[in-house]
Order: C-alpha cells, then structure tokens, then sequence
C-alpha cells in the first residue's frame, strides 16, 4: 500500500530524468509461494527479501523443548525458494539479501537477543517467552547459497559477490554540523531497527517494554561500536535458468 502511494512522485522523478515508460503492477500472495503463470516472466529482481522466512523450520523445536533456547536468531537451517516454474527458458534473476561470512558474527537481532537475555535476568522478560521467539531470518553465507543451487538443479550460477555496508550507513548523510560520534551511531542504529521490528517483538514480549528494550539496546550497539566493526554481509547473485 506504501509503495502504490509514493508511486505519483515516482512518476514525476522519472519525468524530470527523461527516463522511459515505466509500468508498475501488483500481484496479489506472497514471494514464498507462486506468484505468476509458468514460463511467463524474462527477469526477477528481488532487493533485500529471500532472507525473511515464511516460518520457522520445523526442526527448532524438538519433543516440545525449543533447540534454540536462549537465543531469537537461528544460523543453521535455510528453507528452500525458488521462482524456476515462473522464468521463462534462460530467464534471468538477481538477488540481493544479507548474508554472513562465519558463524561467530553480530546480526542486529542477536543484539537485541543479547538485550533480551538481560532482561530476563531482572525479571524484565519471562524466560519461557524469550525461549520460544525466533527471529524469522536466515542469512546464509556465499558457500551455502553456491550448494543450495548446485544441489536444486534449476539455475546456473553466473556470478555471486558480497560487499559490506556498515549498520550505520547513510547517518553522516542527515548529518550537517553535529560531530558523530558512538552514542549518536548507536542510537541511530536503534530507531532504525526499532521502526522496522518493533511490530513483531510488540506480538510476543508486549508493547510495554519496548521503550527500555531498545533504550538498552542503542546503550549496547553503542559499546560494541567501541570495540568492532558492525557491517551488514550483502550477497548479490545472478542466475540463469536451466533449459
């Protein structure tokens, strides 16, 4: 709905850049299931998606004890997606979605994780809560994403590339006079994330926390600002479809 109003302005910025018809539509469902007819379309492009899940995978939970207890972000399963019926014979698709390169990483949920286990220690949070949350994404890493397609079958991989961008990226932009330092990165960083995941924390720990979760947060991202490089891995692929 957002996107259908911002789409005047659109039109007009491609008006003032001499650029040529461009036409938009919307197809009702969602990417994790079909969306058009087979054979039917020449090129996907899809920005910063395949990394949502539709669900978490079925194996995080085990005789009713959750494996991932203590933690909301899962590193080691990856459901499968694919737009192969779709493309026509030798489409094209590029993706671009976040990725990680080893295990032992920050993801700005495992932060907020991180916040939330803290909470649970004052009483803040139920541990029960925090034990059955998890985060619905997955960032996989170049080697992963190379034997998903391999072993599919579907696509040739023609060229994948990761580039880094850091998780306060654009803050200097909206900056004129201020000095930026660690506080003002940290709680940049907070809104952000916060206007983007606030409304699924909101459906399992209660709105009545968030202001003290993300106030805490920021404090966090603040410190390891102090310490590490927090980037985001984005992985960019294109594919071909196999005959």
């Amino acid at each position: 709905y957002t996107i259908f109003k911002l789409l005047p302005d659109f039109y007009q910025q491609k008006r003032r850049e001499n650029v040529g018809e461009c036409f938009i539509s919307g197809t009702p469902g969602n990417f994790y299931g079909r969306l058009f007819p087979n054979n039917h379309i020449d090129f996907f492009h899809s920005s910063y998606s395949v990394h949502w899940l539709s669900q978490a995978p079925k194996d995080l939970t085990k005789n009713a004890e959750p494996l991932n207890k203590g933690d909301i972000y899962f590193s080691k399963t990856s459901p499968p997606f694919s737009r192969f019926e779709e493309l026509t014979l030798d489409g094209l698709m590029v993706l671009t979605f976040l990725g990680r390169e080893t295990t032992n990483f920050n993801t700005t949920q495992g932060v907020i994780g991180m916040v939330l286990k803290e909470m649970v220690k004052e009483g803040l949070v139920e541990e029960e809560k925090l034990d059955l949350f998890d985060f619905p994404a997955y960032y996989p890493t170049v080697e992963e994403v190379k034997q998903l397609i391999e072993e599919e079958g579907s696509f040739t991989l023609q060229t994948i590339k990761t580039f880094k961008m850091g998780w306060d990226a654009n803050l200097e932009e909206d900056i004129v006079d201020d000095v930026v330092d660690s506080k003002m990165r940290g709680e940049f960083i907070a809104k952000y994330i916060r206007a983007v995941y606030e409304p699924l924390f909101i459906a399992e720990f209660g709105e009545n926390i968030m202001d003290e979760l993300f106030s805490r947060y920021a404090k966090m991202i603040t410190e390891l600002i102090e310490i590490e490089t927090l980037e985001f891995i984005n992985i960019v692929l294109f594919v071909t479809k196999n005959s």
